[in-house]
């Protein structure tokens, strides 16, 4: 064998020529089956217990859940000294305090019982469920460029994510576990010139219907890097 036919050969059989870098749109691909080996998402319909301790404020327990297939939201909080139901059915907002639909107005504004706050919950808890699957939006726009970062000490592939206008105005980035393209957790900030806006770390994952999700979401500041607060699901 002469010496560049012993060259060519060494060329291809060298991990280098193996190794493939990754498509962003394909690493979203894989975190989704990552996530929902079983395709079970579009037919998710599931009941959260939830639970939020935020630095400086008292402890809140509730429950969010979704049925995906008749398009259900429905928020609820229960304790000693009251119970309440939000729910979003195909955009038909309804309310209910003590198992009455008659809600006081003092009531109301103490627990924020009303139909525009339900929409915005519905928005909320339905993005933070809904990830990595909400990345296939329309209007969601994702850099071609990944890079390799350690995020909450885990190697991960950061993605950044604008939106269209009229969908949304923060810059999103999101973190992809190298090994099994889970994700480590994601930052979104409002004002780059600032640095606001928090980053997330995802921890705990557990599989719920089949799809799965992280127990716990530590939420930090971007500027400063401080904890201060913790999400968990319960159940």
């Amino acid at each position: 064998m002469n010496k560049s036919l012993l060259t060519s050969v060494f060329l291809l059989l060298s991990p280098f020529c193996f190794s493939q870098k990754i498509d962003a749109q394909d690493l979203i691909e894989k975190s989704i089956k990552a996530h929902d080996p079983n395709t079970k998402f579009e037919k998710l319909k599931y009941a959260f217990e939830y639970q939020i301790v935020r630095d400086g404020a008292p402890t809140r327990y509730f429950e969010v859940a979704f049925n995906r297939p008749k398009d259900i939201f429905v928020y609820s909080v229960k304790s000693d000294s009251v119970s309440f139901q939000q729910k979003l059915e195909k955009g038909v907002c309804d309310l209910t305090l003590n198992e009455s639909k008659i809600i006081p107005e003092i009531s109301a504004k103490r627990y924020q019982i009303d139909c525009e706050r339900t929409k915005y919950l519905k928005s909320v808890y339905t993005y933070l469920f809904g990830l990595p699957f909400k990345l296939k939006d329309p209007g969601v726009m994702i850099s071609d460029e990944i890079k390799e970062v350690s995020f909450n000490q885990k190697n991960s592939y950061e993605v950044a994510v604008s939106f269209e206008k009229g969908i949304g105005t923060d810059r999103w980035f999101f973190y992809f576990d190298q090994s099994t393209y889970l994700l480590n957790g994601y930052k979104f900030i409002h004002d780059s010139a600032k640095n606001d806006g928090e980053f997330i770390f995802l921890e705990d994952y557990h599989s719920y219907n089949g799809i799965l999700y992280p127990r716990i979401k530590k939420w930090h500041w971007n500027q400063t890097e401080q904890h201060f607060r913790t999400d968990k699901i319960l159940n």
